[in-house]
């Protein structure tokens, strides 16, 4: 199944997945072939199956890009397929918080500036582009095939906006 072609993970992916990660957003149930990724804004949980070297995944750009979305690229960063550099623990917490689908909406969906923006505010810039470059290059690298799955988004209510 690995040698099914995939679009590149857009280096923004990488941040939102990175926030997924800081925020321990992801749970990977029991059977390990299945996880829950709860969205920035908290009110979507996104279904990630994994099979044989294939991740499919309901969030957007997963389903229709046909590319890692970011709830894929931090599901491989929990099953450790992903490894964060041993000095990355310190720069986690600037991604702890962050409503991506607010930033992403404040900037017109120009994720370029909502990483911009999120960047301007950290103090840390060079060592978080270094840490998600290479998140980027082994998300990249990596063999495995990508689809959209079509199992219902759930919707989360009453949660903080």
């Amino acid at each position: 199944m690995t040698d099914i072609l995939r679009k590149p993970t857009p280096i923004a992916k990488i941040y939102e997945a990175l926030s997924a990660v800081a925020d321990d957003r992801v749970k990977m149930c029991s059977s390990e072939s299945k996880a829950i990724v709860t969205s920035s804004a908290r009110t979507k949980r996104y279904t990630v199956m994994i099979s044989e070297g294939l991740y499919t995944s309901n969030d957007n750009a997963t389903y229709w890009q046909h590319y890692a979305g970011y709830p894929i690229i931090a599901v491989l960063i929990e099953q450790g397929k992903i490894s964060l550099p041993l000095d990355s623990q310190p720069l986690l917490k600037h991604f702890r918080n962050i409503n991506w689908k607010r930033l992403n909406t404040d900037n017109k969906n120009h994720y370029d500036q909502a990483v911009s923006q999120f960047l301007s505010k950290t103090g840390h810039t060079n060592e978080i582009e270094k840490l998600v470059q290479n998140i980027y290059a082994q998300a990249n690298s990596l063999p495995f095939a990508v689809k959209g799955n079509r199992k219902p988004l759930i919707k989360v209510t009453g949660a903080g906006q």
